[in-house]
């Protein structure tokens, strides 16, 4: 039987379908312009709460990574993370109706459980797969991710505006943004589910003394300091902080961007995200079958030098035809990262701890989401009409009263270019693969 067809496979990938429910309706489409359009709020507000949770993600994620990696329990806790994302997430709409503050609280504890959750849902990756054949597993997980951000848009866009694209579904009503929170959360735990009942997780943990949270902080303090005996592992995730910084933050405010720059209505929205998606699965399985012949490295670099030409190209482009070719090249290059960093830093670093290091991993990353989405806050919030930033930039620059609107948005798309640029910088000297060696 084909390794893609493998009951175990399909589990372990359906759970990317189910999480990317969540990353496109809550971070992409749904809750910051809840946040801003429906309640008047300044997009800090979001920024801030959502670089909280990344602070509390890079702070416990690598302790309990080790945890998970002695007990061999990265099942249970990704069971009681994805619960606990997709409750607090529920909750949201009635939080919001008494106290709008709680309702961030409760966006930062489901946030939080969401990414935390997939430092042991990327360890799982060699529960069910290994050598090349996990590349290919990685590639198929995150396609078929995208395939599920598709779908559940569509199936939760009747609770928000009563139809599909602008066709009317007999028997739901508008209910606006705020409508799409619970629906999102049953959905990402129905489809989480088959990982539970199928994957078998693989005995690898440690022996000796239990071990605690003290202990696992100084073992990951002792990972980061030995990381030397793995060649170029602290350099690779160096890399990775400046180049999720900047693709993090993309995912986060495309809709926001799409609406205020591009003048994007709901519809077009969900046609150019169904584009990019399309093209993120499409291009996160034929990357996964390129780098059983391709080296890593290369295919790394590749992707992230068409990030930055993606990035100068969209804050400068104004024509329509353009814009949803330029989703689409961003999309293969999100499926595309993802589909090769995981196997790149798993091919680095011993199996009985992959949890640890993908702990860590999750700490280069989820810090640099701390960094990346409240520089962009704060370039909108200082360069926008009416500020003194964004008075200087629209008489220095003579701007119309719409150029100067969307100046401050351009602006922060730039400024994430350079922080690839710099990723880039780095990941020149990580080492390819011992495996490719």
């Amino acid at each position: 039987m084909s390794i893609t067809w493998r009951r175990d496979v399909i589990g372990w990938s359906l759970y990317d379908f189910a999480n990317t429910i969540y990353s496109m309706n809550i971070l992409s489409l749904y809750f910051k312009r809840w946040v801003v359009e429906d309640n008047g709020r300044e997009g800090l507000y979001y920024d801030l709460a959502y670089a909280l949770s990344m602070l509390a993600v890079a702070l416990l994620m690598p302790a309990l990574g080790a945890i998970s990696d002695y007990y061999d329990k990265k099942k249970l806790f990704l069971f009681l993370f994805t619960i606990t994302c997709c409750l607090s997430l529920g909750l949201i709409p009635v939080a919001a109706s008494t106290f709008f503050m709680s309702a961030l609280i409760l966006f930062a504890i489901s946030n939080l459980f969401y990414e935390g959750g997939m430092v042991f849902y990327n360890a799982l990756l060699y529960s069910v797969a290994e050598g090349k054949g996990a590349r290919l597993v990685s590639g198929l997980g995150v396609s078929l991710g995208y395939t599920g951000s598709i779908i559940g848009m569509i199936l939760v866009s009747p609770f928000v505006t009563g139809g599909v694209f602008g066709w009317e579904v007999p028997g739901f009503t508008s209910g606006g943004k705020a409508a799409s929170f619970l629906p999102t959360a049953v959905l990402f735990f129905v489809f989480s589910l088959p990982l539970f009942f199928w994957v078998k997780e693989r005995k690898r943990g440690g022996t000796g003394p239990a071990i605690r949270m003290g202990q696992a902080y100084r073992n990951v303090w002792e990972s980061l300091r030995a990381t030397k005996k793995y060649p170029g592992v602290l350099r690779f995730l160096i890399a990775d902080y400046f180049v999720e910084d900047s693709v993090t933050t993309v995912i986060l405010n495309i809709g926001i961007f799409s609406s205020f720059v591009l003048g994007f209505t709901d519809a077009d929205l969900s046609i150019f995200l169904i584009i990019s998606t399309l093209s993120a699965m499409l291009g996160a399985y034929f990357i996964g079958m390129l780098i059983r012949r391709i080296r890593l490295k290369i295919m790394m670099q590749a992707i992230i030098i068409g990030w930055i030409v993606a990035l100068v190209a969209f804050a400068a482009i104004e024509e329509r035809w353009l814009i949803y070719l330029m989703g689409s090249l961003i999309g293969i290059l999100l499926g595309g990262l993802w589909t090769v960093s995981r196997p790149y830093l798993a091919e680095m670093v011993p199996e009985a701890e992959l949890g640890k290091f993908f702990g860590l991993y999750a700490l280069s990353g989820r810090a640099a989401a701390i960094i990346g989405p409240v520089i962009w806050g704060l370039i909108v919030y200082f360069f926008s009409p009416g500020r003194p930033g964004g008075d200087y930039l629209s008489s220095a620059l003579d701007l119309s009263t719409a150029a100067a609107a969307k100046m401050p948005y351009r602006l922060a798309v730039i400024s994430l270019m350079f922080i690839m640029a710099v990723g880039l910088f780095i990941f020149r000297k990580v080492p390819q693969s011992e495996r490719e060696a």
